[in-house]
């Protein structure tokens, strides 16, 4: 996956739902307040995605070969990749999608609970926003 992706398509992810999910609580709209719980819940399954995959992998920065004829301890590098600094954030993600499952059943069956709920996703998705934008400031 391109690195970029990495770090640009949650920004969007989370921003959106942010706004549709405030949208739908200021204007009274369940609709878009499942909308925007919802799209939280796809940056999980997203997030779920990149760690399961090789996107986030120490492997593609190392062969092997490498590996096997110890040419590490020459070139030793004390920098966490990049891909590997984003992990945090994920995690992250994957929590906020995990607080929007309730939230959307509460909020399908008319309990003002889902708010605090929704509120708590969008904290946790904004930490790993943060997350991404520290990681970024340092490149």
């Amino acid at each position: 996956m391109n690195e970029t992706l990495l770090y640009t398509l949650p920004q969007w992810f989370i921003f959106a739902a942010i706004f549709v999910a405030v949208y739908g609580w200021m204007e009274d709209k369940k609709a878009f307040r499942i909308i925007g719980a919802s799209i939280f819940l796809i940056l999980g399954i997203f997030s779920i995605y990149v760690i399961s995959g090789d996107s986030l992998a120490a492997g593609k920065f190392l062969t092997p070969n490498e590996i096997a004829s110890e040419e590490l301890a020459d070139g030793v590098v004390d920098e966490v990749p990049f891909q590997a600094k984003l992990l945090p954030a994920y995690l992250s993600f994957i929590l906020a999608a995990v607080l929007a499952i309730p939230a959307i059943i509460l909020d399908l069956k008319n309990k003002k609970s889902y708010r605090w709920l929704i509120i708590s996703a969008g904290l946790v998705s904004l930490f790993g926003f943060f997350i991404i934008v520290g990681i970024l400031k340092y490149l």
